[in-house]
């Protein structure tokens, strides 16, 4: 980016509002102090000056301006900064991409946020004063979600209304083909009219780390659900959102993870929101979707190491051997449980409580013992010898793509992970462990071949 558009967004920031939206501020004088977000900070250390428009802690001893505020708090690049501060600022950053968009069309992202942002802000006043939403905040009583769990998550209810929300956002400068854009509209190509598409649902709003609403999951009321309602429904990719790179509840609990470097992961909004409630401070849940690969760098930004919580059925434990691999490969510390069968989280923790939950974390098994378990359950391995060769052979190959920077030599805790598997599996399928090694190297030096050569091919294809 040139030096010109730093500068413009630099002019057009204030580092007291950047700062101020991720931790309270109180003023000291000419400055603002805060609680510094990198260490356990009990007396303001984050000294902000307006005037310098600079920041500085001084226990950690490490300051600067907007930009390298946002970097060492998103665990991001100059380029994304910027890019993020600019989207703040409503700066197009780029000119080659074309004319800007017209303030307030479905093209203009500073319209859909703020649309989005309206929209969750009107849904949960539906819930918490509308008549219409006494079915709803009965519901969410009887799941014993309380009222400060209902305002940190800002949880809200759609009525059930063809065009409740659309109507709503008229006298707001909202069409309904901004609502389509942000997923709150569903268009009738044949009648050309939209219409709501979260009717009769509790809904919970999705965010991005810097908590601006861009997405919503809704879960039908037993009251307006007939053969034809999903269960849940969640907002369709848009440009605000892609599920595949977002988390549910991550802006609510991301100081509390960056500190820990550990996240734990479910797979349903209401167990997220009464895992908090309960006192768990680092849970969040996927969108409608199992982890995946683009999720990755979303979680390296604040966590180190992931607990994956399964509900015991047996779509749960499929979820699981798809991701595996995938975490293994990435130098993530991937641990499993899954809950004892017809429970999940928000169960377990209403029936038992946070003290057994917290000590069912700690029993999670990491991703390469999860996959022995799973691969090596029901089989005979000495009498059974070709389900056991092919069993073998999957654990291997697993092993094998472990890149070389996570088993490789410099990498002492890794080396003997690697070791202490080949130990156990060859004591388990009574085979010699040098006889696993050669084979384990095998199987990485065809995966390194494959690889060279797809990259050839690759090359010589024309542009």
């Amino acid at each position: 980016m040139s030096f010109e558009a730093k500068e413009r967004v630099r002019q057009a920031t204030d580092i007291v509002d950047v700062i101020g939206g991720y931790m309270d501020l109180r003023r000291q004088g000419r400055m603002l102090v805060g609680l510094c977000p990198w260490h356990d900070d009990s007396k303001p250390s984050l000294q902000v000056n307006p005037e310098r428009q600079s920041w500085k802690c001084w226990v950690c001893d490490d300051g600067g301006d907007i930009f390298s505020f946002v970097m060492k708090k998103e665990g991001v690049g100059f380029p994304e900064a910027l890019k993020l501060l600019a989207e703040q600022a409503g700066i197009e950053l780029d000119e080659r991409r074309g004319p800007t968009a017209t303030p307030g069309s479905p093209e203009d992202k500073a319209t859909l946020y703020r649309a989005m942002a309206w929209a969750v802000e009107q849904f949960h006043r539906c819930l918490l004063y509308s008549d219409e939403a006494e079915t709803a905040r009965k519901y969410l009583q009887d799941r014993q979600i309380d009222a400060d769990s209902i305002s940190r998550y800002r949880i809200g209810f759609s009525p059930n209304q063809w065009r409740w929300i659309i109507d709503q956002g008229r006298p707001h400068g909202f069409s309904p083909e901004v609502l389509e854009a942000v997923g709150l509209a569903i268009k009738n190509e044949k009648a050309n009219s939209w219409y709501d598409r979260f009717r009769g649902r509790v809904l919970f709003p999705i965010s991005d780390t810097q908590k601006r609403p861009i997405a919503i999951g809704g879960r039908v009321l037993p009251e307006f659900a007939d053969d034809k309602s999903p269960k849940y429904i969640n907002s369709p990719e848009t440009r605000l959102y892609s599920k595949s790179e977002q988390l549910y509840g991550l802006d609510v609990v991301r100081d509390q993870v960056a500190k820990q470097r550990h996240l734990v992961v479910m797979e349903g909004y209401t167990d997220v929101v009464v895992a908090r409630q309960f006192g768990v401070d680092n849970v969040v849940a996927v969108c409608g979707t199992a982890l995946g690969a683009r999720h990755i760098p979303l979680i390296r930004r604040f966590a180190d190491s992931i607990t994956l919580v399964l509900d015991g059925d047996e779509a749960g434990q499929r979820r699981t051997n798809q991701i595996l691999e995938l975490f293994i490969a990435s130098q993530m510390d991937l641990r499993i449980v899954t809950l004892p069968e017809g429970l999940d989280p928000c169960d377990f923790l209403q029936q038992q409580g946070f003290d057994a939950f917290q000590s069912f974390l700690q029993s999670a098994i990491d991703a390469l013992e999860h996959k022995i378990r799973s691969t090596t359950a029901g089989l005979d391995l000495i009498r059974d010898t070709h389900k056991a060769n092919v069993a073998l052979n999957e654990l291997l190959t697993t092993l094998a793509r472990a890149p070389k920077s996570q088993l490789g030599k410099t990498d002492a805790a890794n080396v003997l992970r690697e070791q202490q598997v080949l130990v156990r599996l060859a004591r388990e399928f009574q085979l010699d462990e040098q006889q696993l090694r050669k084979q384990l190297e095998e199987i990485r030096r065809f995966a390194n071949h494959f690889i060279y050569l797809r990259h050839k091919f690759q090359r010589k294809q024309p542009s």
